[in-house]
């Protein structure tokens, strides 16, 4: 390159003088291996056009796969991109100019070869940058592939260094006959510029171009490789999304089931204490008439007494076990909710691993690659699918907040006829006679009353009693509920996280052995 650049700056203002330019070179003489000979220079240069199209197709619409974890592809996809554009530019630029220069017939052809020295100094540059490219390549694709493009890169360099070498001959030659102010006879030309220089410069131009098509194969099976690679990760990228959306939505849908059971079970205790004060409320007319008869007035306001305080009891309690249940119930969901996301974010890098393992073997591009891909690559893509549905399974078979429904009920269906009781007893010790009944009777009625009121201190702190048993059977049952929970995601884990385990061991085997 050094001859090159001072030929040229030794040349252009002595060449530039030619009036006219010629496939011949500037001379008038034709020149083999410019324009006549096959091969020769011009139809060597020629060539740039398809081995440009070609190059770039391998590697045109290229789409890299950026996807988390993916960086080695990434990184490598770029890399094969810009060896790519740089051979496409900077090495077919000096053979495009090679070419115009060889079939131009208006303006003096040193003049253009004087612009070509900045486009061979980019041509080395870029070709001096391809180890390092090739590098990168290598850290997804196979060391064959890697290999393959060492070597048409060296043959281009190569190929390149010796273009060079033969212009700058050349340049002399054409400068030889110029100053040896002979007439521009095919002898005179003859004397000064070796046909071998002429030869040699077509072969060498010849060599890029068909290095460039041994290197537009191994792009294609690089670039296959890679979009293999890029269509599995891709692929498992929707299938995690869509995965980990139905373990949201199931979740939601928890969710929604949590809050009906509490709404549902509040509705419950609500009706069925709410008629057992009505029911109690309802003899309280009956009861008046008797409070200001004196037989009977002190056991009747007793009484008036004892059904404020017990309807108030049953109003407490129904408050009590209606807040406790949203409490607990709501420490349901949340527990299962953290339990289940934490499942989740343990598993998916395992995922990612097996994955990410699967997608190097596609991108390595290795003899066996596509049948590992078909015995185990649906395998390991389908791990995120099974997280999904063993966690939807723990939450159905599981987290089935209905375990409640029983005792609940039946808590119910006690309150309910023990206010019926006392809400029954005192219509009895009513209709035993009336404030007019002789005084035996009333007084029967004053007895009869105050038994009741003993009967119902009783049985509301029975209700009492059952209320706290009943807050602590929702308590016992939310903990149960995500212990269940748990335990399922945790064995539904170790068995994802073994199969995984297995299907890397697998898949490592079968790139070498095919089993």
């Amino acid at each position: 390159m050094g001859v090159w650049s001072a030929c040229t700056v030794l040349l252009i203002p002595l060449l530039c003088g030619l009036s006219h330019g010629s496939p011949d070179l500037g001379l008038d003489i034709s020149i083999d291996f410019v324009t006549s000979n096959n091969p020769n220079i011009q139809s060597a240069a020629g060539m740039v056009s398809f081995t440009t199209s070609d190059l770039q197709g391998a590697i045109g619409g290229y789409q890299l796969a950026k996807l988390n974890g993916a960086t080695n592809l990434i990184v490598s996809g770029e890399a094969l991109i810009s060896l790519v554009g740089n051979i496409t530019v900077n090495v077919n630029d000096v053979l495009r100019n090679i070419s115009f220069v060889s079939s131009n017939k208006q303006t003096a052809p040193s003049c253009m070869f004087g612009s070509m020295n900045a486009t061979m100094d980019r041509a080395f540059a870029s070709l001096d940058q391809a180890s390092t490219l090739i590098k990168s390549i290598q850290t997804s694709t196979s060391s064959q592939n890697t290999g393959a493009l060492t070597s048409w890169v060296m043959m281009i360099q190569t190929a390149m260094t010796d273009i060079s070498t033969y212009l700058d001959q050349l340049y002399k030659g054409v400068a030889a006959v110029l100053a040896s102010g002979q007439p521009l006879t095919q002898s005179t030309i003859q004397a000064n510029i070796n046909q071998a220089v002429l030869f040699n410069l077509a072969g060498a131009i010849s060599v890029v171009t068909t290095a460039e098509k041994g290197l537009t194969t191994t792009v294609r099976a690089i670039r296959s490789s890679f979009e293999q690679s890029g269509n599995i990760l891709n692929s498992y990228s929707n299938d995690l999304n869509n995965a980990l959306n139905s373990v949201n939505n199931t979740q939601r849908d928890y969710y929604n089931q949590v809050v009906g059971r509490i709404s549902s079970y509040q509705g419950k205790i609500s009706w069925e204490f709410g008629w057992g004060v009505t029911d109690i409320k309802n003899t309280l007319s009956r009861v008046n008439s008797f409070v200001f008869d004196q037989d009977t007035s002190k056991a009747a306001q007793q009484l008036n007494i004892s059904i404020g305080v017990t309807n108030t009891a049953i109003q407490s309690n129904s408050v009590i076990i209606q807040s406790s249940m949203q409490s607990q119930m709501t420490q349901i969901f949340t527990g299962a909710e953290s339990f289940i996301q934490t499942n989740v974010k343990a598993l998916v890098p395992v995922f990612d691993k097996s994955l990410f393992g699967l997608a190097a073997t596609m991108s390595g591009g290795g003899a066996f690659a596509s049948n590992c891909n078909f015995k185990y690559g649906g395998a390991i893509t389908n791990l995120e699918n099974n997280m999904r549905d063993g966690l939807q399974k723990c939450f159905n078979d599981y987290a089935n907040t209905g375990y409640t429904d029983s005792f609940v009920s039946e808590y119910n269906m006690v309150i309910r006829e023990q206010t019926r009781t006392i809400a029954n007893r005192i219509n009895f010790c009513l209709n035993l006679g009336s404030n007019t009944s002789p005084k035996v009777i009333k007084l029967g009625i004053a007895a009869c009353l105050s038994e009741t009121v003993a009967l119902s201190d009783a049985l509301m702190k029975d209700v009492s009693i059952q209320s706290k048993l009943v807050v602590a059977m929702i308590n016992l049952e939310s903990l149960a509920t995500v212990q269940r929970v748990e335990s399922c995601a945790a064995i539904l884990n170790h068995g994802l996280v073994a199969k995984a385990a297995k299907l890397d061991q697998l898949l490592a085997t079968c790139q070498t052995t095919n089993q």
